[in-house]
């Protein structure tokens, strides 16, 4: 629903698949009598960034979680959606979610790109700390082990 400067309001169905740039419109709704053209600017969403057709979000995991891999909820515009993630999965690495995406006029939707983002917590418990200085000790990973020569 859209309030006009001449008081008037108008109630207008949107397409699905509309995009920043696109425009409306509006036969005989215009000031006397033209038409009126609704120029499209899609706002930014705190979650999802839109790249083309597809949809591109960001869902973090916990260390645990990217070492073993597992089900984690990621968000999609349908509603939240379980996927397995491998063990050992990778900050940045990508998943595709087929379909999920944003839709096209002719009905179609592109995919759903899925970041994973390991995060780390800023305050564990004295037995967390306990079974990280543990896995510290006993881990045979060495992730720098090239930068020393």
């Amino acid at each position: 629903r859209i309030r006009l400067e001449d008081g008037r309001s108008l109630e207008v169905s949107m397409p699905p698949g509309m995009v920043t740039g696109q425009t409306i419109r509006l036969r005989n709704q215009g000031v006397g009598g033209g038409d009126l053209y609704l120029k499209i600017t899609v706002e930014p969403h705190p979650l999802f960034k839109l790249e083309g057709l597809n949809i591109l979000c960001q869902v973090p995991v916990t260390p645990s979680e990217a070492v073993l891999g597992g089900q984690v909820e990621a968000p999609t515009l349908d509603g939240p959606v379980k996927m397995t993630t491998p063990p050992g999965v990778r900050s940045g690495q990508k998943f595709r979610l087929g379909n999920k995406g944003y839709p096209s006029d002719d009905g179609k939707r592109g995919d759903q790109l899925v970041e994973i983002q390991i995060v780390t917590p800023k305050n564990i418990s004295q037995e967390e700390r306990e079974l990280y200085e543990k896995l510290r000790q006993i881990e045979t990973f060495k992730p720098r082990a090239d930068l020393l020569g």
